[in-house]
């Protein structure tokens, strides 16, 4: 079977992931990322159950929420860090108005 990507852009492979409970690790599935917000939801089938994790920027890790906020997941997809603002120096201070009809 070929692997198909879901809505997010991952392969099968790729949406299974580890989670630690802090007493033992556990594999989850990736159901909601959202880079803006450093916010990501996983589904573990084993529990039937969604653990919703906030990136920590101050340890670069991501933490378990609520009921579940002694867990970390371990994501090993390079592309799966929070978006870090960037300022765009190559920007005129005022904006140039170009008319779309010649004079």
């Amino acid at each position: 079977m070929a692997d198909v990507n879901n809505k997010l852009g991952l392969t099968s492979d790729e949406r299974i992931v580890s989670y630690s409970t802090g007493i033992k690790n556990s594999f989850a599935e990736i159901r909601t990322y959202d880079p803006t917000y450093g916010f990501l939801k996983v589904y573990d089938p084993m529990v039937n159950t969604q653990i919703e994790f906030l990136w920590d920027s101050g340890t670069s890790t991501w933490k378990g929420t609520g009921v579940h906020s002694g867990y970390t997941i371990d994501i090993s997809i390079e592309e799966l860090s929070p978006l870090t603002k960037q300022i765009d120096d190559d920007v005129p201070e005022t904006a140039t108005t170009v008319s779309r009809f010649p004079a």
